[in-house]
């Protein structure tokens, strides 16, 4: 206090206000009116504060003064709009922001969040269009949005359409936020806020069909398609030897079956079908010897015939060739079930089935012959009508 009687007091002051305590919420409300008492208490003790004077000249007095308390508030950036490539024409851009109480950190609701949109116009700062109002929800969050438009202000001519039309240069735009003053809180700006600026243009580009993704998945596609080429190329390939086969041996059967030149007709089968394995390359020279040529038989035909077969086989062809004995029909009858043995083992690996007539099948094809005029009696006889079989002389005379 000085000479005056007057005193300066501030809450803020650490010598003031040791404690540093601010004023206290009334219930819910952390704003409003509060009652300030103003005490001048000589006989009291305070610790902290004054002491009691010894010989108090004057008595005690107060005064309780009404007061506003209000907030300051702090303007915190939630959602960014900045773009360090920059922004095309047309794109839409927004941002939010987040108001706080300053010492509490609690949330401001329900109050008006003023956004200005100002461009550069080579000398300072312009409003391009009319400002956008917003109302913080509970988090204490106002947004934003607006169509940028590069160089051009919104409302006005193109840019370089005239000399006087206005322009953005270089796209640069700011946005500025504006806290309003109310009776509970204190006005805020936020001036420093990210800048707006026209990026390269981009390059229009035509999208190929031939992606790094289509083309992984067509290679793929190819792939099993060539390996399904494959196995069904093999596969014909091998059907169609076994065909070609399975149609000189079936030749030389016929030939056994209908002719009586068995040696011509072996020798014939052997020629036939050494000239078939030395275009498959089974055989490599003109003229091989017997083992080499049972070696392409087995090449050719193992798994597909069985090896009892193809021994028999062999030996057929070893007795035409070598013996010196007579070839009858006995040779003839067993040349001819072996080869009618392989061929069935053949038509069987190709999936073919074959139609054999016997002997049983052949007796229900047809019904028995039935004579004109016969019947049959009462006693199951088959009889012929306008015959009398009983026997004319049984001794009866006139």
């Amino acid at each position: 206090m000085d000479g005056t009687g007057e005193i300066d007091w501030f809450s803020g002051d650490p010598e003031d206000n040791p404690s540093r305590r601010g004023v206290e919420p009334n219930g819910d409300q952390l704003e409003g009116f509060r009652t300030v008492r103003v005490a001048y208490e000589p006989d009291k003790e305070l610790p902290g504060g004054c002491r009691a004077e010894t010989i108090p000249v004057v008595n005690g007095s107060f005064m309780d003064v009404e007061v506003l308390v209000r907030s300051r508030v702090d303007i915190l950036l939630k959602d960014h709009w900045s773009n360090s490539a920059g922004y095309q024409p047309g794109d839409e851009i927004t941002g939010a922001v987040t108001i706080l109480r300053d010492r509490l950190d609690l949330s401001v609701e329900g109050q008006t969040v003023v956004f200005t949109f100002q461009y550069w116009n080579g000398t300072g700062w312009v409003t391009g269009f009319p400002p956008e109002y917003a109302v913080s929800n509970e988090q204490g969050t106002a947004n934003f949005s607006f169509i940028y438009e590069g160089k051009n202000i919104p409302g006005e001519l193109e840019c370089e359409s005239t000399s006087t039309a206005p322009c953005a240069i270089d796209g640069r735009w700011r946005v500025l936020v504006h806290f309003l003053d109310t009776q509970f809180f204190v006005e805020e700006f936020l001036n420093s806020t990210p800048l707006i600026f026209l990026g390269d243009e981009l390059v229009s580009e035509q999208t190929s069909f031939f992606t790094a993704r289509v083309t992984v998945v067509l290679l793929i596609a190819l792939s099993f398609a060539l390996l399904i080429g494959a196995i069904m190329y093999r596969n014909y390939a091998e059907r169609r030897r076994i065909e070609i086969i399975r149609g000189i041996l079936t030749d030389s059967l016929m030939s056994l079956k209908a002719s009586n030149d068995y040696i011509q007709t072996i020798f014939n089968c052997y020629k036939d079908l050494v000239r078939f394995f030395r275009s498959r390359g089974a055989m490599k020279k003109v003229y091989e010897t017997t083992r080499e040529f049972e070696d392409a038989i087995n090449l050719m035909l193992g798994g597909i015939a069985p090896p009892e077969d193809l021994d028999e086989f062999f030996s057929i062809f070893e007795e035409a060739r070598y013996s010196d004995h007579e070839i009858g029909a006995d040779q003839r009858d067993r040349a001819i079930a072996t080869l009618q043995s392989i061929v069935n083992h053949l038509t069987a690996s190709l999936g073919d089935s074959m139609l054999n007539r016997t002997l049983s099948g052949e007796s229900g094809l047809y019904g028995t012959v039935t004579k004109a005029g016969q019947f049959v009696d009462s006693e199951g006889e088959t009889r012929l009508a306008g015959t009398d079989e009983d026997n004319q002389n049984d001794g009866f005379r006139i």
